[in-house]
């Protein structure tokens, strides 16, 4: 008589914004390797599920993190002794993660804390890279800035193959073009470069041979429509793309450039090369968009001091005019 024996059953919960949930990823991915056989149910917040449900390192997304967090400690309690989980690995520190933790007080789970300490200097992904390592998941237990592996949405690709609705070409793009990311009305004007500079920067990338593409949530469309109206050439996808479309041409576009730090987070994980806009005096290493192209931070006391022509040379220097025959 044979014995069938069950996978392993791993937790993983997270919550937070579109750079944590991007930043998460790259821990993710060392958690499925570590458990290759293993069935993972990522447990987080309400929306990101757009992008978060193609992910292949988990089997299984719930999107009730704050519902379960809600409950009364009896029903925590009594939910954390039904678990069936056999690790339960925390990649964000919550307080709703907190009040999970703390009902599981008894449980025979192994908890494994892998979430940031943003109080303490260090680049998020090498602080949980660093934690996952002391924890046993292998490899070093102190990282440098910028060692830690940064997160990869190469699986878009298989995700694209799959729908055309990834593609350029669904959006009217069919030459190279670059993604600009404006952070939107709704932010403070010292966040925000200047609505002329955005169509200087459309205008000289079309010079370049490059189509110049806005992107962003509804507080970007007013902008994008600015652009697009004003510059011939300029398209403006503003409110027309949800994650994983944005995703999707994140993976093939020349360049990102913007002020939009989480959509920059997302487009640099995809593969493209990143450019970000930031005010001060000096530049946020410790909390940069990290991924397999080149990342280059672009700061100022006022972001009006950083000129669409000083925007182009960065993008050559990321790389980001590779192939187009008139960028030379």
């Amino acid at each position: 008589m044979s014995v069938v024996q069950e996978k392993e059953q791993i937790l993983v919960i997270h919550d937070g914004d579109l750079i944590e949930v991007v930043q998460m990823l790259a821990p993710a991915l060392r958690i499925r390797e570590h458990h290759r056989k293993a069935r993972i149910t990522l447990l987080c917040g309400e929306g990101h599920e757009d992008l978060l449900k193609y992910c292949p390192y988990f089997n299984t997304v719930e999107t009730n993190l704050d519902d379960i967090a809600g409950r009364n400690l009896f029903e925590r309690m009594r939910a954390a002794h039904n678990s069936s989980y056999d690790v339960i690995y925390d990649l964000c520190g919550s307080e709703a993660v907190r009040k999970i933790r703390n009902a599981m007080h008894f449980s025979k789970t192994c908890w494994i804390t892998g979430a940031p300490d943003l109080s303490r200097p260090g680049h998020p992904l090498d602080q949980m890279a660093a934690r996952l390592g002391k924890a046993g998941l292998g490899g070093p237990t102190y990282y440098r800035l910028g060692e830690a592996p940064a997160p990869d949405l190469s699986w878009i690709d298989f995700v694209s193959r799959r729908s055309r609705m990834l593609e350029p070409t669904y959006f009217g793009l069919h030459g190279a073009y670059a993604l600009l990311t404006p952070i939107g009305e709704d932010s403070s004007l010292s966040l925000r470069w200047p609505k002329d500079h955005w169509a200087s920067l459309a205008c000289e990338l079309i010079k370049c041979g490059i189509e110049p593409v806005m992107i962003g949530g509804p507080p970007t469309r007013e902008l994008g429509r600015y652009v697009a109206h004003t510059i011939p050439g300029a398209h403006d996808l503003t409110g027309r793309a949800n994650l994983i479309q944005l995703a999707g041409l994140g993976r093939k576009a020349s360049c990102t450039c913007g002020d939009a730090a989480k959509l920059s987070h997302l487009m640099a994980a995809a593969g493209s090369p990143t450019i970000l806009f930031h005010p001060g005096e000096t530049a946020p290493y410790d909390r940069a968009p990290r991924g397999k192209a080149p990342t280059l931070l672009m700061y100022a006391p006022t972001l009006a001091q950083i000129s669409a022509s000083d925007a182009v040379q960065a993008m050559r220097c990321a790389g980001g005019f590779t192939g187009v025959t008139y960028a030379a």
